[in-house]
């Protein structure tokens, strides 16, 4: 991987190994998200999807969507920031690697948030942090 690839990798996502299996981590991320406010609209069984195509050959990954409703409104009620809506809701990615090891992988959201000021820069900061406080007992230190 380039070293640009790295720097926009670590700039952009948030990676962390589980302390758990693979179900139990996605119940815990549901479980922990609902507890700290978060909604979660929808789950994507990213592996079950590929394999009703044909493709079989991968291992287990789920894309949980969580959206704050609130911080998703102050942003969206304005069509100057509407362009954010492909980043919205939030995806984490609980996946099982090769060799069996569970992680889950999330945008940054504190460091996308020194991107922009006013209620984006508040939002995504404040949801960065309530997204990480979902993930506390879950995800390794």
């Amino acid at each position: 991987m380039s070293l640009t690839m790295r720097l926009m990798k670590a700039a952009m996502f948030k990676v962390s190994k589980s302390e758990h299996d693979f179900e139990r981590t996605v119940e815990m991320v549901q479980e922990n998200a609902l507890h700290v406010g978060w909604d979660i609209p929808w789950c994507f069984d990213v592996q079950q999807h590929y394999q009703e195509k044909g493709l079989s050959d991968m291992t287990r990954v789920v894309n949980l969507y969580l959206c704050n409703p609130q911080g998703g409104y102050d942003i969206m009620k304005n069509d100057v920031y509407k362009p954010m809506a492909v980043m919205m809701p939030t995806a984490v990615s609980v996946y099982e690697t090769n060799s069996g090891k569970v992680y889950i992988s999330r945008m940054h959201l504190g460091r996308m948030s020194a991107m922009f000021g006013g209620i984006v820069k508040d939002t995504l900061k404040d949801g960065g942090a309530n997204l990480e406080k979902a993930l506390e007992g879950v995800v390794e230190g």
